[in-house]
């Protein structure tokens, strides 16, 4: 079997607080709900996530998998950020993207096998209201995504009416225009616990070929709470909504109709359970293990999904 891999870096932020909730870092998909890391101090995180895409959707049902798509994803995301102040933070986020995936369309054998660095993402974190003073913090969060990623990737095997064609937009590891985000997050501490929320709007111009990805609202939320002072335990909510897709003039218009990689459109949730580990009982360092399952899904048209997702986090503080 084919899969889709992606090893992601991703940033993990800290609290700088005097209680055990100081000691409990967001989940591992949250993005931080309203915290920023304090002026001077810098956090790196690297972030795997793996899953497969062996499934087809068309609206809440799975439907048989027409073209036998077999595919699987690896993805290394770095993300640095850095307290340029108390009320402000930035951060970067480079990803490292492995897509392999095998399929027949009609009587021929596909195959793609791109990799390489996609689309970076600078984003930018503004205090709202204060922990201490209100008893919750928000933030709003605003940043580009920059085209970065290749966007010329071709077949490994491709069927003969598609010689010489770069493989669909979205097995790219890029898109070749810009993106705008903008949302807000919202964190909460308690006694032995946190919670952590937020919401982000993407606006996605057409890419290269005039591909439609659709803008996307994610919304996240969940809650970790501490079994002892190295190991915590959480649950998480992922969802998201994608309008509607077009794949404009990418691709030929003989592939256009047969293919099975489509861009996300419609509506999604993933349960995530998930450990966190603080070997010496501070954030300084810490580890965390998650599985992402598919709880909910409304797709506007045939399309492929996921059903788990696996997630490693690794974060130090400087």
């Amino acid at each position: 079997m084919k899969r889709i891999k992606i090893t992601a870096l991703s940033l993990g932020l800290i609290l700088g607080y005097t209680n055990l909730s100081a000691d409990i870092m967001p989940g591992i998909n949250s993005k931080g709900g309203g915290i920023l890391l304090p002026e001077g101090k810098m956090k790196m995180v690297y972030k795997y996530m793996h899953f497969d895409r062996n499934s087809m959707f068309d609206g809440s049902s799975e439907v048989p998998n027409l073209e036998q798509l077999d595919a699987a994803v690896n993805i290394n995301l770095l993300l640095l950020n850095y307290g340029i102040s108390d009320t402000f933070n930035i951060a970067l986020a480079v990803p490292h993207k492995h897509i392999e995936a095998t399929a027949k369309l009609g009587p021929n054998d596909v195959a793609i096998d791109n990799s390489g660095i996609g689309d970076i993402i600078v984003m930018g974190r503004y205090k709202l209201t204060d922990m201490k003073e209100d008893g919750y913090q928000t933030a709003l969060k605003f940043g580009v995504k920059l085209p970065t990623g290749s966007t010329d990737d071709g077949f490994i095997k491709a069927p003969p009416f598609a010689l010489n064609v770069n493989t669909p937009m979205p097995t790219q590891m890029g898109t070749g225009k810009a993106e705008y985000k903008l949302g807000v997050g919202v964190s909460k501490l308690f006694d032995g616990g946190r919670l952590d929320a937020g919401t982000m709007f993407t606006y996605r111009p057409k890419a290269e070929h005039d591909y439609d990805f659709g803008n996307e609202l994610s919304y996240d939320i969940g809650y970790m709470h501490a079994l002892t002072d190295k190991f915590n335990v959480g649950l998480e909510y992922n969802g998201k909504y994608n309008s509607k897709t077009d794949m404009g003039q990418d691709t030929n218009p003989i592939l256009r109709q047969m293919l099975p990689f489509k861009a996300f459109s419609g509506t999604v949730g993933y349960l995530t359970p998930q450990v966190q580990f603080l070997p010496f009982g501070k954030p300084k360092i810490h580890l965390d293990v998650g599985m992402s399952f598919l709880l909910h899904k409304n797709v506007k048209e045939y399309q492929p999904l996921e059903k788990e997702r696996f997630i490693v986090r690794f974060g130090y503080l400087f």
